[in-house]
């Protein structure tokens, strides 16, 4: 009966061990993988995730004509638009009615030298040209004037053709033309105040118009 004795021994010491020892076993690679909390990650996504710009609003600008002007009533309304602009944000411009397309050399830097650029270009075969006496485009060389786009550029490669680069063309008013203003505005406040300016001018006219890019 001794043997018995010693093999339930044996028995109780191997399920002890089994207990006991499990820890130490290795473990099978996915009992190793801590499982993800999906609900806190997706709460972590969320919040970290960054949010688009809300678009800022910009403003949008306005443009308006203001024609039929006679000559002393422009002048009048040349000054009242400058006290406007002392108030509001805008600008305004006076543009002709007709305009020359004029075919430039660009201003030099004395009237002497302007003399002297001309002669050279007289001497060179190129005939039309005068210098410019005054305004913006002092002691600049005039290189002939034209009613159409095409008329210019085909001036424009003919002088390029004999040597002279740098020309320009430019647009001035006709002769004789009337002119208008244009006012460029972000203030929508600023059509009450046209309106308010035009009202003693009966014969002239607001109007909306498209703004040119500036």
């Amino acid at each position: 009966m001794k043997w018995m004795a010693w093999l339930l021994l044996l028995a109780n010491v191997l399920v002890a061990a089994y207990f006991l020892g499990g820890d130490l076993w290795p473990r099978r690679e996915v009992d190793r993988i801590v499982p993800l909390n999906v609900e806190r990650l997706s709460l972590r996504s969320q919040s970290g995730t960054p949010q688009p710009p809300s678009p800022s609003r910009t403003a949008t600008a306005l443009c308006v004509e203001w024609r039929g002007l006679a000559s002393g009533e422009r002048v009048k309304a040349r000054e009242q638009l400058k006290a406007l602009v002392e108030q509001r944000a805008m600008s305004f411009a006076e543009t002709p009615v007709d305009t020359l397309r004029r075919v430039m050399f660009p201003p030099l830097p004395s009237a002497q030298l302007a003399a002297a650029k001309l002669a050279e270009l007289v001497a060179a075969g190129i005939q039309g040209g005068e210098v410019v006496a005054q305004g913006e485009w002092q002691h600049a060389i005039s290189l002939g004037q034209y009613d159409t786009d095409e008329a210019a550029r085909l001036r424009v490669r003919e002088l390029e053709d004999k040597g002279v680069l740098g020309t320009r063309v430019e647009r001035v008013p006709k002769p004789g033309t009337d002119f208008y203003f244009v006012i460029r505005s972000e203030d929508p406040e600023v059509l009450k105040s046209l309106d308010a300016l035009k009202q003693p001018y009966s014969n002239s006219r607001l109007s909306r118009v498209a703004c040119r890019p500036s």
